[in-house]
């Protein structure tokens, strides 16, 4: 299991995020048939190897008027689409009803599947098993399987979403954050719903699920504060988010520049360029570069600027290393030509 799968796991292992995600997403006439105060896990003992191998924390079941209704979470952290899920459901549902069998001679409960994909290719698979099968035909439609899954996919979510306290609309929210004043908006609401100590469980995978998805998937440089630091007065919180502004500033700035030194002076230099910019976190040394890139006649010569900057802003031997330069220190000049 990959860190970013197992950090998702672990936030879906709590009961209110699946509770948020049924009544924030559900119709409201339906969730008000559900008693979302009996949400539990289905016990580990009910369950099948088979079926906990593949779904372990993630079959839940709550009360629906006089009996359960059983809810299949499958998390999707994949880079390409599985376009089998519709039978990987039909397949989990089978050995949840068997597991059922097991325990029960009740009529087989009702089964709600849901696909969760946080990816950043649209979900374009086949939600039911009917649209992965040939034609039949009329005489063997009738004996043929069918069954259907709810997809929930994050990153083309365009649907309105619901106000208020909801930790799934929350994750949405900031997975479609586009600059640092969303996503310190979306943070603070999270840091104060998660407030208290009966939510220290929950805001532990809240925070791993920043430090091993979120993070990553932004190419943020920093590491996620722990959850100590960010829940209390959010002092932490809020100069990570400030760090990240720079930095997706200067980010932006030098993609644009790297476009420019496509264009000047060729893929070649304007890659090599890339490289160098890296490692500049401030948007005003990114600028300064910028204006060199106009004022030189050549890509070597606007490589040559920039490698003397990281030289003269490199700290010395004998320097104290608790103290060290950064790149393109605002104490140093700009070389002559």
């Amino acid at each position: 299991m990959l860190p970013h799968d197992a950090a998702c796991k672990l936030l879906f292992s709590f009961p209110a995020m699946v509770r948020d995600l049924l009544a924030g997403f559900f119709p409201r006439e339906w969730v008000e048939d559900l008693d979302l105060s009996t949400l539990e896990r289905w016990p580990e003992s009910a369950v099948s190897d088979d079926l906990r191998q593949r779904h372990q924390d993630r079959v839940w079941r709550v009360r629906c008027r006089d009996r359960w209704l059983y809810v299949l979470v499958l998390l999707e952290f994949q880079s390409t689409v599985d376009h089998t899920m519709a039978v990987r459901i039909l397949a989990y549902t089978a050995l949840l009803y068997q597991d059922v069998l097991r325990t029960s001679s009740d009529p087989l409960p009702p089964v709600l599947p849901i696909v969760l994909h946080h990816g950043r290719e649209r979900w374009t698979a086949a939600e039911d098993v009917a649209g992965l099968a040939a034609s039949p035909g009329e005489f063997l439609a009738p004996y043929q399987p069918a069954q259907r899954y709810f997809l929930l996919d994050v990153g083309g979510y365009t649907d309105s979403l619901p106000e208020g306290r909801n930790l799934m609309a929350g994750l949405i929210r900031l997975e479609h954050s586009r600059s640092p004043e969303e996503v310190e908006a979306v943070l603070a609401a999270f840091a104060q719903w998660l407030s208290g100590p009966e939510h220290e469980g929950l805001r532990r995978a809240f925070g791993e699920w920043m430090r091993q998805v979120h993070v990553p998937a932004r190419r943020l440089g920093r590491e996620w504060p722990g959850p100590k630091d960010w829940s209390e007065d959010g002092t932490m919180l809020y100069e990570t988010v400030k760090e990240w502004t720079v930095q997706w500033r200067a980010e932006g700035q030098a993609e644009v520049m790297r476009r420019q030194a496509a264009r000047k002076f060729g893929v070649v230099t304007a890659d090599r360029l890339a490289e160098e910019l890296e490692r500049v976190r401030d948007p005003e040394r990114v600028v300064e570069i910028g204006e060199w890139l106009i004022e030189c006649e050549s890509g070597e010569e606007l490589l040559d600027r920039v490698r003397r900057k990281c030289m003269a802003a490199a700290p010395s031997a004998g320097d104290d290393a608790a103290s060290p330069q950064t790149p393109f220190d605002r104490s140093e000049g700009v070389p002559e030509r």
